[in-house]
């Protein structure tokens, strides 16, 4: 089946088309996004199938005078990938399974805890923390608040995961 067929069956939203353009280029999604991640089936498989939504979801803006449909729809699993990464790196924490002497589920572990775990840092970091992984705040509005350069929350960030790893009972690699 030609491309022209397959996307006007996309934008009409009828599925065998869909089959029909996964078929034919799952294997360019797949490799594009493999090229921007790395191999990790994992998140492979999430990405591939947000980028099929995005496609199906988005087919009226490609435009064949830009590019061919081929490139745009790996140029779409492409941003998936780094869209994935980004959000990722955004919510990376301390895997507890990996700290020694973490609480059991059997313990009735509640949120208020948390203060208890951000009390180990100093005022700063712990509004820092705060700010960031409960109220959600992100680390632009963080930044333009604090007035504390982005890439140096970033440090500030790093360095107080260490400490509570090792204060709480974990190694850090």
């Amino acid at each position: 089946m030609d491309d022209k067929k397959i996307i006007s069956g996309i934008k009409n939203k009828k599925e065998p088309y869909l089959s029909e353009f996964i078929n034919k280029y799952g294997g360019v999604l797949k490799a594009s996004i493999v090229k921007t991640i790395g191999n990790r089936d994992d998140l492979v498989i999430e990405i591939l199938n947000d980028t099929l939504l995005a496609i199906w979801d988005n087919i009226d803006y490609f435009d064949e005078n830009r590019s061919s449909f081929k490139n745009w729809c790996a140029g779409v699993a492409k941003y998936k990938a780094i869209d994935a990464i980004r959000k990722e790196n955004r919510h990376e924490s301390i895997d507890l399974d990996k700290v020694k002497n973490n609480i059991s589920i059997e313990e009735d572990f509640s949120i208020d805890e948390s203060g208890e775990i951000l009390s180990l840092l100093d005022p700063e970091d712990r509004d820092i923390f705060k700010k960031l992984f409960i109220e959600g705040y992100s680390y632009d509005d963080l930044s333009n608040i604090t007035e504390i350069p982005k890439d140096r929350l970033y440090n500030k960030v790093s360095r107080s995961k260490k400490k509570l790893k090792l204060q709480l009972g974990g190694k850090y690699d």
